[in-house]
């Protein structure tokens, strides 16, 4: 499916989008307003979502007054199509963590589910994760039977199966997209790759781990491609898909490729800082068969992707880096 293609598939038609102010969520959200699509934005009331107070093109905005009914925001806006994105990301592995993603990944999707199967949507894009599928999976295989050894992965896994059971129960036409690790400008300092980036354009040192982990990090431009052909290509509905680069890399290797693009060495100091208890080591998805469907391949390599996030931080300081 061409990009010619998803922009006239989806002029004038509605779009909700949840968790619509988020990483992923912004750079849809332009790529879909090109596209032509009448846009809605389900939010929380109470919640960050200070990108849509003034967007830079038409969004509607339809607020609920709590995340397990997020369904509520669907029934208001019936749109044709859901891309759902809202969630609580957390690679916290700990009791007190369960309560919050059983709430926020599991409860709310369940909640959206009877509703868009209600107002007859016609296609659902659900954000899954990796993290489904635990340290014992390698390569990341959607024909497996997920183990996820987090309380996140968990509630992410539960998703997807109530995803897939609404398709093959009622009818509800959902894909399942599971990216890989996911970077791009505008991303929270929390993550490695801009983490990384705002300690060199600080010309602060940093201390990282030996870097042997090896993991797919793919460009949000290209996340983004990937949701739009998920909302209408064929023969890919009630079925789980990874999005990943098809590049694999160790993390030292991404990170010395920052230094490269950046030009600023010596500052980054590997093995400072231990591995993360019981962490994913390889981060390794499958995606050929992803390819293959979407009849789609990304278009940003890391070396690529490194270079236009860190333009974007040293052109526009102040709009790169989120704390949340």
């Amino acid at each position: 499916m061409t990009k010619q293609t998803l922009l006239g598939g989806m002029r004038s038609q509605r779009v909700a989008v949840t968790g619509a102010s988020g990483f992923i969520g912004r750079h849809l959200l332009r790529a879909l307003h090109e596209a032509g699509a009448e846009i809605t934005a389900v939010t929380i009331d109470g919640t960050p979502a200070e990108y849509l107070d003034s967007p830079p093109f038409p969004v509607e905005r339809v607020a609920v007054d709590h995340v397990q009914n997020i369904g509520d925001g669907i029934r208001k806006a019936v749109p044709r199509y859901v891309i759902h994105l809202n969630g609580y990301i957390s690679m916290e592995r700990s009791v007190a963590s369960v309560a919050k993603t059983l709430e926020w990944n599991l409860l709310s999707t369940i909640s959206l589910l009877r509703a868009c199967s209600e107002v007859g949507v016609e296609r659902v894009v659900m954000m899954g994760s990796c993290e489904e599928y635990g340290q014992k999976i390698s390569p990341f295989d959607p024909a497996l039977a997920p183990d996820p050894n987090s309380p996140y992965g968990a509630s992410k896994a539960a998703a997807t199966a109530y995803a897939r059971m609404f398709y093959g129960s009622f009818q509800l036409p959902t894909v399942v997209l599971r990216p890989s690790v996911v970077y791009g400008p505008g991303q929270s300092a929390r993550m490695l790759i801009p983490m990384v980036m705002k300690a060199l354009a600080e010309n602060r040192t940093i201390d990282v781990t030996e870097g042997r982990q090896t993991r797919d990090f793919v460009f949000v431009g290209d996340v983004v491609d990937a949701i739009q052909i998920a909302l209408e290509a064929p023969d890919i509905v009630g079925d789980v898909w990874n999005i990943g680069s098809g590049e694999i890399v160790t993390v030292r290797e991404c990170i010395e490729e920052i230094e490269h693009v950046t030009g600023l060495t010596g500052l980054v100091h590997y093995g400072a800082r231990p591995y993360v208890d019981r962490e994913i080591f390889h981060y390794e998805p499958m995606v050929e068969n992803t390819y293959q469907a979407f009849g789609w391949r990304p278009a940003i390599t890391l070396n690529k992707g490194l270079q236009i996030t860190w333009d974007s931080i040293t052109k526009q300081p102040d709009a790169s880096f989120r704390t949340t």
